[in-house]
Formats: structure tokens, sequence, C-alpha cells
């Protein structure tokens, strides 16, 4: 759609410099956007692996604790677990993904899972108390990767928004004008040539 503007030359020297600006912001837009999707299927795909380990692991550990459970009883299970010194610590800041601010996680570990002597339980059960201290830094990275790949997702859509707006709204728009405003001058130089050419011949006349 054309602009609604004087066709000057004054106003098409402008749209030029505009439209010059335009497509160079639109360069930058679309290679911002293919650094986004491509940060993001990286990211999709390591939060896919490390989602069906921890759901194999899980399985794992659920498998073992019922296995343990054949063994043990509540009471005694849950004194085990009263036993454990083990501490966790969960550090979060923010890290920058372009102009982003995504959460960033870091677990330490403290004191051991396991205390207890090894006659006060059973294999099974040692085995998923280690699998479920193992597997929790995991799960809480697979949950700060699905924030990334959220915000990624906000972002990437807003960029292409802006790509689009530019691609196939502003850039069109200013075009057409430039090519407007070139016409009419040009049959504003030609309807002037008329007039000098017409002057020529009413002087030469007399």
């Amino acid at each position: 759609m054309r602009l609604n503007v004087n066709p000057t030359r004054m106003e098409m020297q402008r749209l030029k410099k505009s439209l010059v600006l335009a497509r160079r912001g639109w360069k930058m837009l679309k290679d911002k956007q293919d650094e986004l999707m491509r940060i993001f299927l990286e990211k999709k795909d390591i939060f896919f692996r490390l989602y069906r380990k921890c759901n194999e692991d899980m399985r794992e550990i659920l498998s073992l604790a019922i296995a343990g459970g054949a063994f043990l009883s509540e009471e005694r299970a849950a004194r085990l677990a009263a036993l454990s010194e083990a501490g966790l610590i969960l550090e979060s800041g923010v890290k920058h993904i372009f102009s982003l601010k995504v959460p960033d996680f870091k677990v330490k570990y403290s004191g051991k899972a396991i205390t207890y002597k090894p006659a006060e339980s059973v294999i099974y059960w040692d085995k998923a108390v280690t699998k479920a201290a193992e597997l929790l830094p995991e799960i809480i990275a697979a949950g700060a990767l699905l924030f990334e790949i959220q915000a990624l997702c906000m972002e990437i859509a807003s960029t292409r928004r802006r790509v689009n707006s530019l691609e196939y709204i502003m850039i069109p728009n200013i075009s057409e004008t430039v090519k407007y405003i070139n016409f009419k001058l040009e049959e504003m130089e030609r309807a002037n040539t008329v007039r000098l050419m017409k002057i020529k011949e009413i002087v030469r006349s007399h």
C-alpha cells in the first residue's frame, strides 16, 4: 500500500534512506531469528534426551523401591530415609541468550544419601536411593531447559512478527511509494518540458 506523502524530491530522498534502514533492519532481525531457531532446535533436542532419560530412570527407581519395599516395612523405610545426611543447595542466577534473560540453576550437594549400615537395608533400596540422588540434578537441568525453550519460543515469535512486518508491509509500502514519487516527478518534468517547448514556439512566432 502506497504511503500518503507529497511527491517531492525531498520526500523521495527521505524514503530511500528509510528503505535502506528497513532492509538493513530486516537482515539483522532475520539473522537473529535464524540463530534463535538454531539455538531452540539444539536445546529442544537436549531437553527431550534428558526427558527420556529421566523417565527411564524414574521407572527404574520405582521398580527398585517396590522391590526394596517387599523386604522393608514402611516404618523401617521411613527410619532409613530419616538417617540420610544428604543436603542440596539450589543456586539460582540469570544468564543471557541474545537479549533474553533466562534462569540459570546450579545444584550443590553436601553429606551422603546413605549413612546407615548395609545390614540395616536391602540392595534394592540402596540402589533406588543412590539413583534418585543422581537423578535430581538432571531433573532440575531439564526444568531449566524448559524455561529457556519457552523464552526462546516467545522471542522467536516476536522476532518473526517484526521480520514479517518489515518484509511484507513496510519495505513493499516504501518501495511502492518511491516508485510512485519517481513516476510523478518524471511526469512533472515531461509536463514542464512540453510547456517550455510551447512557450518557445509562441516566442518564435512573434
